[in-house]
């Protein structure tokens, strides 16, 4: 044993001293025999259910009158109601085959929510208390083989698990149910009862030991003898490993007794696994009896190796940074009751979205969600299911039965090389209480992975854990935590737009617009040493529709949405946690050489590693780029001639694994900026009438009525300007119906008010040759002054704006708004962009066209479809138009709202002002803004506040809009 493998032990030993003093049992998880799916007999399917079984249910030959349910699934998702605190009742036949005889049968849960009881035939098999973790009971003795079996099984939803998980809480509906799978496998009487894996490197990381921890146990009632291990390891290839002393012989096991034992195996420079390059080996391990086979298991395995040093974290000797979200298992029509893979494409999705890390949120998933991650490459921090426990008043009889939670997700997961800390439970006090001894027993089950309290502040574990954290820490975290004696995550930050609701209903822009704030927050934690890394809230959106289409949940505060539509914030997420970081240098050299800063931010792979592409055209080429993990450095592409006027390159990074982590578009040289023709074509025209005044251009017939002063333009029959404009003072308003969605009607109407009851007090006309100008001075409820209208030959009209506010708003947008015939239902828009590529039907677009409404679409409320959509999340659609229609457009050059016959209106601006359309009763609104914010969601205020500037009852509000008009 070499020295730092001795120094390991040794403060292992030393640090569990008191640890081994706490008393726990492990219950039995077996080892899966090889092919068990060909083997097993499944239970999912088709049961009989009752919401009010007769007493003793279970132990009737058949019942009748039940109704049909599905497992896995929740009971309120397919329309079942259960009294609260009372337990329903599920029941099926099986068939035990034939050649199960003289085996042991066990019976495999791998979750019931919450507190469930198994019968099998009449005869109580076991219990078990907990939602979110599985479990196994020994029903060898209750089937009968080769004859049809009966399995009732009782369950309640409300029990001291889901009171101190808040499970049902949580989901703003009970979670009553079988949600995930069941089914009954067979072993020999002699058997493996415990089968793990765990790797350490050695002091220079390249050679590494296996060790495996095993329990043999003999179910049968005489002794065995002449039994033996046999053990293989394969590479990701297939190649076997030469292993020393692959076989460990066990002289004698009494009946119902077990041996547990180790064995380690030294593996010369295997391939390490990280979530860069996933390299998993299957190891196997075969139980005989002399030649024979009794029994044979595999595990996947990755050579890895955690260690916390000061305040960093290392994986395989590196320094690492968590680029992460929060998961919850979530289907919009199951509730919590996840299938057809959905645990593999959430992680490609996340994956794809250079998410490196994921926090299972507030519970330990299904298993299928770790192999996923296994094999796929994506770092794991499991979470107990612990949410807000210490409302939940409990005995030390409940502890004991609470901390089996612990046990199990531990037992379950911890040969899983994705998993990389254990998290204690989510938001939960009173940590000496009720959270130091689970913690002290789950170090004992693995003392090679580091804990984590996930909470609001980095002192709820009394500095007892490995890994703290801080939840909402704001945009000075990163510089708080610094140099932090203990690495720090944010295991929960930079919350999604949710709780704003009414904001939502109006501008879907504010999706876009968080994503600038999640960039600089994760590049001063990324930058900061202290910081781990974090978990953005959340990961999907948390949105069950019940039947009658009632949306509860906490509603839509994922980058994807339950259906795992990508939603803006996807691509916003994407970008900032790109780990290539590209930045040109300079304008193209007269010799047609290009130079870009660039910063590698992978935690494991050299940018060799990785594809850089670049296009000019139709032209394209690769790129070498040599710059280790963590750091910065230069390239530079060499264009050939023919392309050294070249104004536009195109770069898209592909990542290891072989997909596109990031795309660049940069202008090589200036734009020669054209000096703007003053010769105006078309004759302006002025007349003054009795109740109007009326401006002939280009642009058509201008009409300032002066009853109000307000101008509507067209010509003849076809307006394009109904009486405007308004001004608008929009209120930031985090207002939303409360936090959840319960059920009760969800429709929230657009926040759009504009300012009231103007009245105008004064008209001038200023006619000139190639200008009118008329000045309108007036005064709404909430601010006073002028608009002036100045009409140009070429059909452009300036609309300025002086205004001095006559009352306190903090807003969220101001500008004007003008009313439009609802026949302008076409957009389109070119504008400058927070990122360089966006995909084209992303509502950030740097140009685009969208269509106000899909009439072959359905309308949806602020919680999306209830049914599984066929279009993308921007043509998804409410009374006031698409998500694509009306939202936001920042900073545009130019935007226009056209009909179909062609007629209309141009916004014209310099890449400082904002448009954003929407459908109003029988009219098309326009809101042409300069100013605008990221808005009022309550938990992101601390990151958007930096962009507010509240206005003070005698503050100025200016500005300047130039429209064209084409009737």
């Amino acid at each position: 044993m070499n020295i730092k493998k001795l120094i390991y032990f040794l403060v292992l030993v030393i640090g569990l001293q008191s640890v081994y003093a706490t008393n726990f049992t492990i219950p039995r998880l077996s080892p899966l025999p090889v092919e068990v799916e060909n083997q097993k007999v499944p239970l999912s399917g088709r049961w009989q259910f009752n919401p009010s079984p007769e007493k003793n249910f279970w132990e009737k030959q058949q019942v009748n009158h039940w109704k049909n349910i599905e497992v896995p699934g929740e009971w309120v998702m397919q329309g079942f109601e259960v009294e609260k605190g009372k337990a329903a009742g599920y029941f099926r036949t099986f068939t035990v085959p034939s050649f199960w005889n003289g085996q042991r049968i066990k019976l495999r849960c791998n979750g019931i929510y919450s507190d469930s009881q198994i019968f099998i035939n009449g005869k109580k098999a076991g219990s078990h208390l907990g939602g979110f973790t599985a479990f196994e009971l020994d029903v060898t003795k209750l089937v009968e083989i080769g004859k049809e079996n009966r399995i009732a099984v009782s369950v309640k939803s409300e029990s001291l698990a889901d009171s101190t998980s808040s499970g049902s809480q949580y989901a703003a509906h009970p979670l009553g149910g079988i949600p995930r799978d069941l089914y009954l496998f067979a072993l020999p009487e002699v058997n493996l009862s415990m089968f793990h894996a765990a790797t350490l490197f050695d002091s220079t990381y390249t050679d590494a030991t296996l060790k495996t921890e095993l329990e043999v146990t003999n179910e049968s009632m005489a002794a065995a003898k002449g039994v033996s291990l046999h053990f293989t390891l394969k590479d990701k290839n297939g190649k076997e490993i030469t292993l020393k002393q692959d076989t460990k012989s066990i002289n004698k096991i009494g009946a119902g007794a077990s041996e547990k034992m180790e064995v380690s195996f030294l593996i010369p420079k295997p391939e390490k696994w990280d979530s860069e390059h996933p390299n998993l080996y299957t190891f196997t391990c075969q139980l005989k009896e002399g030649k024979k086979v009794l029994y044979e298991t595999t595990r996947r395995i990755g050579f890895r190796q955690i260690e916390v040093r000061g305040n960093q974290m290392y994986i395989n000797n590196m320094p690492v940074k968590l680029r992460g979200a929060c998961h919850h298992e979530v289907m919009p029509l199951r509730g919590r009751s996840v299938n057809e893979d959905m645990w593999r494409k959430d992680v490609e999705l996340f994956r794809r979205g250079n998410v490196n890390y994921i926090r299972t949120s507030h519970y330990p998933p299904d298993e299928a969600l770790l192999e996923a991650c296994d094999e796929l490459g994506m770092l794991l921090e499991v979470e107990a299911p612990f949410c807000w426990a210490h409302n939940t008043k409990f005995t030390e009889d409940d502890h004991a039965r609470l901390i089996n939670q612990h046990v199990e997700m531990v037992n379950l997961n911890r040969s899983h090389p994705s998993v990389i800390m254990w998290s204690m439970g989510n938001e939960s006090l009173l940590y000496k209480e009720f959270f130091s001894k689970a913690a002290k027993i789950v170090k004992q089950m693995d003392p090679t992975r580091p804990r984590i309290f996930s909470q609001w502040g980095p002192d709820a574990d009394e500095g007892e854990l490995e890994v703290t954290n801080h939840h909402y820490p704001g945009p000075t975290g990163p510089d708080k935590y610094r140099n932090s004696k203990r690495p720090v995550t944010f295991d929960e930050f930079c919350h999604l737009n949710a709780y704003n609701r009414l904001e939502q209903a109006a501008d879907p822009g504010l999706r876009s617009m968080w994503g600038p704030l999640l960039d600089r927050m994760w590049s001063d934690m990324y930058h900061s040493q202290g910081v781990l890394g974090g978990a953005i809230w959340v990961g999907i959106d948390d949105t069950f529709f019940l039947p009658e289409e009632k949306a509860v949940g906490y509603g839509t505060w994922g980058p994807l949405d339950g259906w795992r539509r990508e939603k803006p914030e996807y691509w916003e997420m994407k970008k900032a946690y790109s780990p290539v970081k590209i930045r040109l240098k300079g304008n193209m050299s007269a010799d047609g050489r290009v130079r870009f800063e660039v910063e590698n931010r992978h935690n494991f792979s050299n940018l060799s590693e990785c594809t850089i592409e670049w296009k000019v055209g139709e032209k394209s080429g690769k790129v070498a780029v040599d710059v280790a993990p963590r750091s910065e450095g230069t390239f530079e592409i060499q264009l050939p001639e023919s392309l050294w006027n070249t104004k536009m390159l195109e770069l898209t990074v592909t990542g290891v694994r072989g997909y596109n982590i990031d795309e660049y578009r940069f202008g090589l040289l200036p734009e020669q900026q054209k000096p703007q023709e003053q010769i105006q074509a078309g004759k302006l025209s002025y007349m003054e009438k009795d109740d109007v005044i009326e401006v002939q251009s280009k642009g058509g017939m201008f009409t300032v009525d002066k009853r109000n002063g307000l101008l509507s333009a067209g010509q003849g029959n076809n307006v394009v300007l109904l009486q405007s404009p308004t001004l608008m003072v929009l209120p930031l308003n985090g207002e939303g119906g409360g936090i959840q969605m319960t059920g009760e009607n969800q429709k929230f109407d657009p926040y759009n008010p504009t300012c009231e009851n103007w009245v105008a007090q004064s008209i001038t006309c200023l006619p000139a040759d190639d200008l009118v100008r008329i000045k309108v001075k007036g005064i709404y409820k909430e601010a006073e002054g002028t608009l002036e209208y100045r009409f140009h030959r070429d059909g452009n009209v300036t609309f300025a704006y002086d205004f001095t506010m006559l009352q306190d708003v903090s807003p969220r947008q101001t500008g004007l708004v003008f009313t439009l015939p609802s026949s302008f239902t076409h957009l389109d828009w070119r504008r400058k962009g927070y990122w360089s590529v966006y995909p084209t039907d992303h509502i950030a677009a740097l140009e685009g066209e969208a269509e106000a409404f899909d009439t072959s679409l359905p309308v949806s409320g602020l919680a999306g479809p209830s049914k599984q959509p066929a279009n993308s999340w921007s043509y998804d659609q409410t009374a006031a138009g698409s998500n694509l229609f009306r939202s936001t457009k920042e900073n545009i050059y130019s935007a226009g709202l056209k009909n179909k016959s062609g007629r209309s209106i141009t916004v014209l601006s310099d890449g400082t002002q904002h448009v954003r359309s929407w459908i109003e009763g029988d009219a098309i609104r326009l809101l042409i803004a300069d100013y605008n914010n990221p808005g009022k969601e309550n938990f992101l205020i601390p990151h958007a506040e930096k962009e507010y500037r509240p206005l003070r009852k005698g503050d100025k509000i200016q500005g300047k809009v130039t429209v064209s008009f084409h009737p």
